[in-house]
């Protein structure tokens, strides 16, 4: 029988991050990637919600190293210049976004949307990630 890979659910320190939206839910690391989870609700501002994309070079830096993590897959929001538009105010969507693996150890890393960001563009900073192998989901 074929092991598969064990994949640990991680604890999120996100309190510090600016952006509210979208949430960051929940973060999975494995050998082979690291899936971040999102929750987003459509702003009040817009007549119908506005729209949500993210750019296909999104990346994970680590901090302590320059290495750039790739995204790798987007799951329920499209990649640019794609968008998914809301239909009201009221809507809100789950997305996920799959990265290159990145260390199996307890550190901080940012989320780069874009080197320079806009306020409409998906960047997070100082994400601390703790005790990243205690609790295993599947192995």
């Amino acid at each position: 029988m074929k092991k598969t890979e064990d994949v640990y659910l991680v604890n999120v320190d996100a309190s510090e991050l600016i952006i509210k939206n979208p949430k960051i839910l929940r973060v999975l690391m494995g050998a082979q990637y690291i899936k971040i989870d999102f929750g987003y609700i459509a702003p009040w501002m817009y007549d119908r919600g506005g729209w949500i994309r993210i750019a296909p070079y999104t990346h994970i830096q680590v901090h302590g190293s320059k290495k750039k993590y790739a995204l790798k897959e987007a799951i329920n929001i499209p990649l640019a210049p794609q968008q998914f538009e809301f239909e009201s105010t009221e809507d809100w969507r789950v997305f996920s976004l799959l990265f290159e693996s990145i260390p199996l150890k307890d550190c901080v890393i940012d989320i780069i949307e874009e080197e320079v960001p806009s306020l409409d563009d998906f960047n997070f900073y100082n994400i601390k990630l703790k005790n990243v192998t205690e609790m295993v989901l599947r192995g």
